[in-house]
């Protein structure tokens, strides 16, 4: 018997709009049922349904790059990725990305630094000074092994409380930055307590810490790792909500909505543009441009697939309720 596949009302009225208009009520849902199939198909799973996890909101309110008042083009931020898609001159790579969701994924401190903090501070935590800092410093200031051998040489001697409150107080402090983010650092108040110390457990093994801390993981729900997607990397560039920009708006810079990207971009499209990018057509094709979003190649499929899925089933709001 073949395997029915359901869509959340929300995510069917997104694939009704990327499906187009049509003459008529049936055709149109007769479109977008082909759509979901098409893409079920190749899932091999159901829609997961909204609201089976709690903890997850929708992604509200301006971008950080709005909040700062800078372009794009002005900055380094988001732009830890260091890659952009392919010249007009260029092939175009394949489209043969996944679009599978699973409903649970094991996630560990080096997916959450790739989804919450590679997009600015690069694979090897460096950043881009002196617009973003490395976090590598800060880091190895916590790390009491290398406090100890600090004082030990500073004074002659190290007592360990001494050495204990130092470490104690250093973590400390990159924790609260890391949840309220800082004077160009964006706050990471969306991630839990779990979270936080999965990412700094990370941090200390990318900084080389002698005394690094135990690696962990834990499994979250599809809708969770969505969200860490979007508010993790899109959400740095990309505004929750707004009108999508005219071709000239976009030449001069502007970044579409993530709303409004709901409204035009298929999942296959969605996917394929943050994997390995596309050529950008203005003006009738006339203009083409290999555009200015990174291609984040550290994100996998589903990760960016989840993501889609995410976006259409918690609509983007304009601010928290």
């Amino acid at each position: 018997m073949r395997r029915r596949y359901l869509a959340h009302p929300q995510l069917v009225a997104c694939l009704l709009a990327i499906v187009g208009s049509c003459d008529t009520a049936v055709t149109r849902t007769t479109s977008a049922a082909s759509a979901l199939d098409a893409i079920g198909l190749v899932q091999q799973l159901p829609w997961p349904n909204v609201g089976e996890d709690p903890t997850v909101t929708p992604v509200v309110g301006p971008s950080w790059l709005t909040h700062l008042g800078i372009a794009l083009k002005g900055t380094s931020l988001g732009q830890g990725a260091q890659r952009y898609g392919p010249a007009p001159d260029q092939g175009r790579p394949a489209r043969d990305e996944s679009l599978m969701v699973p409903g649970t994924a094991r996630i560990d401190g080096a997916d959450m630094y790739r989804l919450s903090c590679q997009a600015c501070h690069r694979a090897e935590g460096t950043g881009t000074p002196p617009e973003i800092h490395s976090l590598l410093g800060a880091i190895q200031g916590s790390s009491l092994a290398l406090v100890r051998a600090q004082l030990q040489q500073r004074t002659g001697q190290s007592t360990e409380p001494a050495a204990r409150a130092q470490a104690n107080r250093a973590r400390a402090d990159v924790l609260s930055r890391m949840h309220k983010g800082g004077l160009r650092m964006p706050p990471r108040d969306y991630l839990h307590a779990e979270d936080m110390r999965m990412l700094f457990a990370y941090l200390t093994h990318l900084a080389a810490a002698p005394d690094e801390e135990h690696q962990s993981a834990r499994v979250v729900s599809w809708a969770r790792r969505g969200e860490l997607v979007v508010k993790g990397t899109c959400h740095i560039c990309h505004d929750a909500v707004g009108p999508r920009p005219s071709e000239s708006a976009l030449l001069r810079g502007a970044v579409p909505s993530l709303a409004s990207l709901m409204k035009n971009k298929s999942i296959v499209d969605f996917v394929h543009k943050a994997r390995k990018g596309e050529v950008v057509s203005y003006h009738d094709s006339w203009l083409q441009h290999r555009g200015r979003m990174p291609v984040f190649y550290y994100l996998r499929d589903e990760e960016v697939a989840s993501a889609y899925v995410y976006l259409a089933t918690y609509p983007p709001q304009p601010e928290r309720p």
